[in-house]
């Protein structure tokens, strides 16, 4: 179908109805369709500019949150334009309550780089993007949260991959998925909505977020729950203070994505993520409830006593990790029993 008579079918659906049309169509490969007609120039400029306002400003009252989050995901497949940023800042600001969070958590569990973090700091014009942090921040204020924001490292905290000399490399460490569900779970206020953990790495996010893709597929199959990552780019590898810098970007675009959470980090010793924790404890002493650090290398001296005195808790294993945010009230005691036992089983696996 030419994509001028797609639209004005869509323009044709009787009111009510456009959310089961759009349920029944397979949304990004139809806006990929209509990516590809811009290109050819089937599809005028005007159109695409007539589309995303159809959907995200004249008829988007008629569509849930879930299927709202589904055409900001499927957008992305469209070149940036102000239309298309003006259309996406119009999605956003089209609810409040518990509707807007439902969306926003949505959004940032679409499963690849396209998320919320990539709509809103990517995708959006400075303005718009103003536009809906100002939203964000208000709904946040009306409605404070006790929802927990996780946000944790992959290489050597997930995974012994540079620094960790007790596991072979790209092992995943005993108990850590268990402690991330139990986290996820343990204190939300709706613990099956998607969304509450977030990877932070200094990996670059390459070419059409390939590397960020890649990390996202090596995540895949390990029965974590649904989660966004943030990546980085190439010029964070060089050294340690682009690696924190990158990630304080990171954490800063969370907290002004989340404002209405409480936020926990988990990192190790390996790079700069002990730095950058007691950095966001510093930020953010209000949303920050623990930095918990793996120590992969050994922190000792003056050093450790002040990372400590900042706030930061090392731990050598996760079921010492489990105990710790326990102990915070943070996961019941189901959850840290969950992650004791799969450590122990691993331990006496190696015994």
């Amino acid at each position: 179908m030419k994509a001028a008579a797609a639209l004005e079918r869509l323009r044709a659906t009787p009111a009510g109805q456009l959310e089961s049309v759009l349920g029944r169509l397979d949304l990004s490969q139809t806006v990929a369709a209509i990516a590809g007609n811009a290109v050819s120039g089937l599809f005028r400029r005007d159109e695409r500019r007539d589309l995303v306002r159809l959907l995200c400003i004249e008829r988007a009252e008629e569509l849930s949150p879930a299927m709202r989050a589904k055409v900001m995901h499927a957008l992305r497949r469209l070149p940036a334009s102000p239309s298309v940023s003006a259309g996406l800042r119009a999605m956003l600001l089209s609810l409040t309550g518990e509707p807007f969070r439902d969306m926003k958590y949505l959004l940032n569990a679409s499963g690849d780089q396209h998320d919320l973090e990539h709509v809103v700091y990517e995708r959006l014009s400075p303005a718009d993007r103003d536009a809906v942090l100002a939203h964000i921040a208000a709904e946040a204020a009306s409605a404070a949260s006790d929802d927990l924001r996780i946000l944790c490292d992959i290489d050597d905290t997930l995974k012994a991959m540079l620094h960790e000399r007790r596991y072979p490399h790209g092992t995943v460490y005993p108990g850590v998925v268990e402690l991330l569900n139990a986290l996820d779970q343990g204190h939300a206020a709706e613990p099956s909505r998607p969304g509450d953990l977030t990877f932070v790495t200094a990996r670059p996010e390459g070419p059409k977020g390939l590397i960020e893709q890649y990390t996202r597929n090596g995540l895949a199959g390990l029965g974590l729950p649904p989660h966004a990552v943030l990546g980085g780019s190439v010029l964070n590898l060089f050294t340690k203070q682009s690696i924190k810098a990158r990630k304080l970007q990171n954490f800063d675009r969370e907290r002004s994505l989340f404002p209405e959470c409480r936020f926990l980090f988990l990192g190790d010793s390996g790079q700069a993520d002990a730095q950058v924790g007691a950095e966001m404890l510093r930020r953010g002493p209000d949303f920050v409830v623990a930095v918990l650090i793996h120590e992969v290398v050994p922190v000792t001296g003056a050093k450790r006593a002040s990372l400590e005195q900042a706030g930061i808790r090392f731990h050598s294993s996760y079921d010492e990790a489990a105990r710790i945010v326990h102990e915070l009230g943070l996961i019941d005691r189901a959850g840290r029993d969950a992650v004791v036992r799969a450590v122990d089983e691993i331990s006496g696996m190696m015994t």
